[in-house]
């Protein structure tokens, strides 16, 4: 007895057909005796219904939409990029670039009379900006292991370059703070001597208050005199104060030459407690109130920082105990206000090319140095070793170093103050 065949609309109906078999797939799988290749066909959907794609105005422009949205969020990531770039960095857009054919210090008193030149100091990188530190690791990184290419040659930082700043850029970074405290001994001296040195663009004389100098030292106290000469050390600028307070003194002495007053001081220290008076200047400075009060105070914001740079070295004969309660000391007196004072440690310079007889003082040193760098750290200080560079520098007594080296660690601490 013959069977008739299902019609199609039969089979279409009846659910007991395997939909499956509709997909090419299915069916090869299910024929897989047959000889001939299966030709794929339609994409199908259940019930063999056929499945077409459309294109649409309305799909066209959700996707124009889609598309437009992302490159939107993209846009927005793109110009607020600086908040969260930095925190991890700082800015140099508005730097100088030199080239290393400039003398920079060219517009400085006494430039020629001193014979000081930028390019004995320093050298600027010959290509992009990009070479320039990135960071504040980096920064701090490169100017700590850096070298010199022969004794007295100009030191070069290590992978990445710091600035050499103008005197509008200084002025510039100075004036995000509400002052600036140098706390340690003679080595620090000299770096804050430099500083000065910078801020008045005075070779000569920059270091110390002219205006009371006899004539005698005033004629022995100049460019590197004022460094290796003992009797002009007690006319040292100790504050920003003793400029700005010499009424009725004469004014033909180079003023400071930021126009806005941010108050800078050395505080000698060479031991640990330091004496209740250096604590009290430290305390009046922190008290102190910002410049911009008012503004601060309309705003709602928090008064500037006040930067702390301190140093312990020969002072103390490397002794790591004394520094080790120094930093404790400095710190824990900092707590107790309200404002931010970053820490910046500074390492010791190195012993100069004289091999003293005893201890290997160039050893002892090394040590101290890397000692109290790690302290430092572990406490969140920032460290600046100097021993790298001032290891091949020229030294007036071949122990200790003169102007060229004060003006190089004044432009490092100033590098570390722009990327704050």
């Amino acid at each position: 007895m013959s069977r008739r065949r299902a019609s199609n609309s039969e089979s279409l109906a009846s659910p007991s057909i395997n939909e499956a078999m509709a997909y090419p797939f299915s069916a090869m799988s299910q024929n897989h005796h047959q000889t001939l290749p299966q030709r794929r066909g339609p994409i199908e959907g259940p019930g063999g219904r056929r499945l077409t794609r459309r294109v649409t105005w309305r799909s066209s422009t959700y996707k124009l939409m889609a598309s437009l949205w992302v490159l939107g969020v993209l846009y927005i990531v793109w110009l607020i990029r600086d908040i969260f770039y930095i925190p991890f960095s700082y800015s140099s857009k508005h730097t100088v670039k030199a080239n290393a054919g400039d003398d920079l210090l060219a517009q400085y008193l006494g430039h020629d009379d001193c014979g000081i030149s930028s390019q004995a100091l320093y050298l600027p990188p010959h290509s992009s900006d990009e070479l320039y530190c990135q960071t504040r690791e980096s920064l701090l990184s490169s100017m700590s292991n850096g070298g010199r290419r022969g004794f007295g040659a100009p030191y070069t930082s290590q992978g990445c370059f710091y600035h050499w700043y103008t005197a509008a850029e200084i002025c510039e970074i100075l004036g995000r703070f509400d002052g600036i405290t140098f706390i340690g001994d003679d080595s620090l001296a000299n770096a804050y001597a430099g500083f000065n040195i910078l801020l008045r663009e005075d070779l000569t004389q920059g270091s110390l208050k002219d205006w009371e100098l006899s004539s005698t030292l005033h004629t022995n106290c100049q460019c590197d005199s004022q460094f290796t000469n003992t009797a002009c050390l007690s006319a040292r600028i100790t504050s920003s104060g003793d400029l700005y307070s010499k009424n009725g003194k004469k004014e033909t002495q180079p003023p400071y030459i930021c126009s806005a007053h941010t108050p800078h001081i050395f505080l000698p220290v060479t031991t640990s407690p330091a004496p209740s008076k250096i604590h009290d200047k430290f305390k009046t400075l922190l008290a102190r109130s910002s410049k911009t009060e008012h503004d601060r105070e309309w705003m709602g914001k928090a008064k500037s920082p006040i930067p702390v740079i301190q140093s312990l070295s020969l002072s103390t004969s490397y002794s790591l105990p004394t520094a080790i309660n120094s930093i404790e000391e400095w710190l824990t007196l900092a707590k107790t206000s309200a404002r931010s004072t970053p820490f910046l440690w500074i390492g010791p310079t190195a012993p100069g090319h004289q091999n003293p007889p005893g201890n290997n003082v160039h050893a002892t040193s090394w040590q101290y140095s890397q000692d109290t760098a790690q302290v430092a750290q572990n406490r969140g200080i920032d460290v600046l070793g100097m021993y790298n560079a001032t290891m091949q520098a020229e030294s007036w007594d071949g122990l200790r170093y003169g102007e060229k080296v004060a003006l190089m660690q004044a432009m490092m601490i100033i590098n570390w103050l722009a990327a704050l």
